[in-house]
Formats: C-alpha cells, structure tokens, sequence
C-alpha cells in the first residue's frame, strides 16, 4: 500500500487498470469455470479502485488547501467547510459540477457504485436461474451495463486529476 496519501490515487489508478486489463483476459478465455461471476469480480474490483483513486484525489486538492477530508465526506459538505474557513477551491468546484451533472461520467460512475452498494439487491437487480447447482449466483443489473464504460471512466478521472494537478502545480 502507498505510504504516502499522495500517491494514493496513482496506485489505485494502477489497479484500476490492473483489473481492466483482467476483465479483458477473462472475456477472451472461452476456458475459465464461472466466466460470468469472475468478470463482475473483476468489473466491481475496478470499480472499488476507481472510486478509491477519486476520493483520494478529492482528499489530496483538500491537503493543497490545507482542509480536512475523509472519505465518508461528500464532496459539497467539504467545500461548504472550505466556505466557512473563508476558502475557496475551484478546481473542486468544478468537479462538483461534473459529479452533479446527471449526464456526466462521473454521475454516473457513483451511482454505479452506489447501486452494487446497496442495502437491499433485489430492489435493482433480477436473479439469474441457477443452470449450475455448483455455480455461484450472479446478479445482472437490469439497466444498462454500466460496467462497459470502466475504460472511459478510467481515462476521463486520469485525465481530470492529471489536468487538476497540473492546475495546482501553477500556483
């Protein structure tokens, strides 16, 4: 594990693309025994680094400005604290709009992750007949497959916390 907060969000990038690159091995191997639940393993492993890199990238912009962040923090509860300390974050701002904008990948990233999250499966999802007593049960999301666009979200955070890093690194 990184040692350094800092590098926190490169390394769970790093095993982001680990597991893309594992969904790929698994969706061409005819061979593997359970193909379906090993590429959700691998889609909601993705997911959980994706997720990871993001919160530790809001936490890093917050350190920048010298404000306190923990992962169960939303993003607009930490600006309005930033508020109160007379500070503004901009590059935050910024990607509280993105993640409020229902039409944008980052909206949809996070509802993604809430809804493997959720308390209750059943509310979303349907159960697949059981073909294989043997087998373990996996769960479809009956909506669109949101877990086809891993690749962009993984290209548009690395390309949002490179741009915002470098936005930081003027000043």
């Amino acid at each position: 594990m990184a040692k350094h907060k800092l590098s926190h969000s490169n390394q769970r990038r790093y095993f982001a693309r680990f597991y893309l690159e594992a969904i790929e091995k698994a969706k061409e191997d005819e061979t593997v025994i359970n193909r379906k639940a090993l590429l959700a393993a691998h889609q909601q492993s993705c997911l959980f680094h994706l997720m990871g890199a993001y919160q530790a990238f809001i936490w890093e912009v917050a350190q920048t400005y010298d404000e306190n962040y923990s992962a169960n923090q939303s993003l607009d509860a930490l600006l309005k604290q930033a508020q109160l300390n007379g500070k503004s974050i901009p590059e935050l701002e910024r990607v509280l709009t993105l993640e409020l904008a229902e039409d944008s990948w980052l909206n949809r990233m996070q509802n993604t992750w809430k809804q493997i999250n959720e308390v209750n499966p059943d509310a979303t999802t349907q159960t697949k007949e059981s073909v294989n007593l043997n087998a373990i049960e996996v769960r479809v999301i009956s909506e669109v497959d949101e877990f086809a666009q891993l690749h962009d979200w993984y290209e548009k955070l690395s390309e949002l916390i490179e741009e915002i890093r470098q936005l930081l690194g003027e000043w």
